[in-house]
């Protein structure tokens, strides 16, 4: 079976789409497993499972099927894309999946990990709202930043994968007067403006800077591990990170962070993830002067956006 699907991607597209028309196999391995381990059952015979596989997946991701499937695994490499379109074909259908993350770097050795690493990670913090008064309006600006790399199958990133977003920032203060970006006032029904910038790096490399007039919770910035769930009466942020919910008051200005690993096409990853609170201010709306986007948005923003983290040549923040 191997030296016929070595090279070969008709073989390896026929191979899946009959696979895909046989639920009682495709059925041995929950969708979360077929995703995070990177394999789809080809056929069970007297000698084991075979399994087509994600090229150089790491062992620990077969270990895992072995014990799940109770039997010897036979892997087979398939080609990347090939692998990748019949997940999503066979097991995704185009929804995707929330897989688990753990916190050490050997999980894929600890049988206890194995419950997770075949079932959905169900992550859904309860959003809390707002107590702001109506009469009022929070500006949040922040930072997140994220570095992920694979463990297994590392590539250093490229130009070609290098993007800048829409410059789109969301309000400036000026000496204690502040100027949102908008075509006109904002409805009571947005208690929070959030300007967030986001710096990626590792195997997702993009920058990114946005604008959100938050009226619906929770606020999703990063799925699905970080998350803005409500704002209190006293304007703090309720932000949730990675299973812990931090409460960021008016004039904080601090950094809150997590990291995990995680297996993906059965390759190990490992995650940074920080968002920094630059500022949050509780603002009387009636103080706040609005102006078309970007008239007035100039050299400070850009600088900013173009060298995050780097606050001396930014100026510093807004």
């Amino acid at each position: 079976m191997q030296e016929s699907f070595t090279d070969n991607v008709d073989a390896q597209q026929k191979a899946l789409a009959a696979v895909a028309a046989r639920p009682t196999l495709t059925r041995l391995i929950p969708a979360a497993g077929a995703y995070g381990l990177g394999v789809i059952p080809l056929a069970r015979t007297d000698d084991g499972l075979s399994v087509a596989t994600f090229p150089r997946i790491c062992p620990g991701a077969l270990a895992a099927l072995r014990r799940h499937v109770g039997a010897p695994v036979l892997p087979v490499e398939f080609d990347e894309n090939v692998m990748a379109f019949f997940v999503d074909k066979i097991y995704l259908q185009g929804q995707g999946v929330n897989i688990h993350t753990f916190r050490s770097p050997d999980f894929l050795d600890d049988p206890a990990s194995d419950q997770k690493l075949f079932s959905p990670k169900i992550e859904q913090p309860e959003a809390r709202g707002s107590l702001l008064p109506a009469g009022d309006i929070v500006l949040a600006d922040l930072s997140l930043s994220s570095e992920i790399h694979n463990l297994d199958v590392p590539r250093p990133a490229g130009l070609d994968n290098y993007r800048l977003g829409e410059f789109c920032p969301a309000f400036r203060n000026d000496g204690g007067t502040w100027t949102v970006w908008a075509e006109q006032p904002l409805a009571p029904e947005v208690p929070l403006i959030l300007q967030v910038a986001e710096d990626y790096g590792g195997e997702e490399f993009f920058r990114d800077l946005s604008a959100i007039a938050v009226r619906e919770w929770p606020a999703i910035l990063f799925p699905s591990e970080i998350q803005v769930l409500g704002v209190g009466e006293d304007g703090a942020l309720a932000l949730y990170l990675d299973g812990s919910t931090h409460s960021i008051a008016p004039g904080t200005a601090d950094t809150y962070r997590t990291e995990y690993w995680l297996v993906r096409h059965g390759w190990r990853f490992h995650r940074r993830l920080s968002v920094h609170a630059h500022a949050v201010a509780r603002v009387p709306r009636a103080t706040i002067r609005y102006a078309s986007p970007f008239q007035g948005a100039g050299a400070a923003e850009l600088r900013r956006w173009l060298f995050p983290g780097d606050e001396s040549r930014a100026g510093g923040p807004a």
